[in-house]
Formats: structure tokens, C-alpha cells, sequence
């Protein structure tokens, strides 16, 4: 085969292997109530988690409806709690869950984290409390979700709390001493601090196509090399 005859297949190849790749797209903001500028929100004042243990004698789980802006699905890749420091290992849950009615109704598929810890004392601002690296999480625009923060296990004795946002948005609160299995609302209030950040559902490409990318390039640069080291 002569060089320009490989050279032509190769771009070839790569020009199919880029024209199969699904669109690209960069992150975006599907909610958020953190303020600028820094994610600033209300220090001081929060929705607590706890669990019963001393000195509290009661758990508390939280959860704060909020809408996903935009429309069709999208894929979750992070979020950020404005969590605060209460009582040591400062640790606990979160997890997204549908809207049944004005209650939790199912968690959403992979939509569980356990055993985050904040590391910002409560009274300051603004640390965040960041999940990141997140696959399969799927929320679909324009719908409504509760964020349901609680503790790790309703029995232990660490405590944090979820710092109201500052951005005035309210939405259907509610709260549980049995961590979620009853739930009494607060209804329409401030929420808790937060926000998730995803892409359109799509756009990332398959790692085999990534593959396919790779091999047209290799075999371009293999031909290129060959003709300047002839």
C-alpha cells in the first residue's frame, strides 16, 4: 500500500470515528440557591440532622423539595451541600428522592451518599460539603425532587446542620424523627443550601468510540511519523 494511499484511509477513519461521537456538551447549573459571589448562604440558621443519641434524644432527617430547571433528562455529575458543623464525627446522609403528592416517593436510582462529613463549623460561611464523580443519576427538567439529608444512623450522636439559602427561594419543607418512614411538613419555606450540576443526558461520549477516536489518530500519526522519518 502506497503512503498516500494509507494516509487517505487513516483520515478516513478518523473523520467516521468523529462523526460517530455523540454531541459534546459542558456542565451546567440544573438547581441552585447558593448565592454569589463564593456559594454564600445563611450562616447560623439551618435544618437540623441528627441523630438521638445524647444530647439531642430525638433524630432529625430533613428534606427540601426543589425543581430541575431546563427540559428532558440530564446526568448528575456533582452537587454541593451547605452543611455546618453541630457535634462530632459531624457526619451524615443525603439522597434524592421523586415527589409523591408533596412526599419522598422512590430514591432515585444511584441518587445515595452515605457517610459524608462536613468540615465547615456551623456559624460560618462558606464551606461546602462537595459529592463529585457521580454516573447514573438521572433527573428530568421542569420536575420536582426532595434532597433528604439525615443521619448516618438514627441512634448516633453527631449532628450537623443544613444552612438556609439566602437567595429568598422557598419550596415544600418537611421533617422526620423516624428517619423518613413519617414525615411532618413546614410547608412552603426556605430550603436548605445547595445545588446540583449536570449535562444533557447523551452527551458524553462511549468509551468505545473514544477507542475507535484513539485508533484513527494512531494510525494518522503513524503515517505522518513515517514520512518525516523517511
Amino acid at each position: 500500500m502506497s503512503r498516500k494511499l494509507g494516509w487517505s484511509l487513516c483520515l478516513l477513519a478518523v473523520a467516521l470515528c468523529v462523526s460517530s461521537l455523540p454531541a459534546m456538551a459542558g456542565s451546567i447549573t440544573l438547581f441552585s440557591d447558593l448565592g454569589p459571589p463564593g456559594n454564600v448562604y445563611t450562616s447560623g440558621v439551618g435544618w437540623s440532622i441528627n441523630g438521638s443519641g445524647p444530647p439531642f434524644g430525638t433524630s432529625e432527617t430533613a428534606a427540601g423539595m426543589f425543581t430541575v430547571g431546563g427540559s428532558g433528562n440530564f446526568s448528575v455529575d456533582s452537587f454541593d451541600l451547605a452543611v455546618g458543623q453541630v457535634q462530632a464525627p459531624f457526619t451524615f446522609d443525603a439522597s434524592i428522592w421523586t415527589d409523591n403528592a408533596g412526599l419522598p416517593g422512590v430514591q432515585i436510582a444511584n441518587a445515595a451518599f452515605d457517610n459524608l462529613m462536613s468540615n465547615q463549623p456551623f456559624g460560618g460561611c462558606c464551606g461546602l460539603v462537595t459529592v463529585s464523580g457521580i454516573s447514573g443519576v438521572t433527573l428530568t427538567g421542569g420536575q420536582s425532587y426532595f434532597m433528604i439529608l439525615g443521619p448516618v444512623n438514627l441512634t448516633d450522636d453527631s449532628a450537623v446542620a443544613w444552612n438556609l439559602n439566602n437567595q429568598g427561594v422557598t419550596g415544600l419543607e418537611l421533617g422526620s424523627s423516624d428517619g423518613g418512614v413519617t414525615w411532618n411538613s413546614f410547608g412552603n419555606t426556605t430550603i436548605g443550601a445547595f445545588d446540583i450540576i449536570g449535562q444533557p443526558s447523551g452527551t458524553t461520549p462511549e468509551p468505545s468510540s473514544l477507542l475507535l477516536l484513539g485508533t484513527g489518530l494512531v494510525c494518522a500519526f503513524g503515517v505522518i511519523r513515517r514520512k518525516l522519518n523517511r
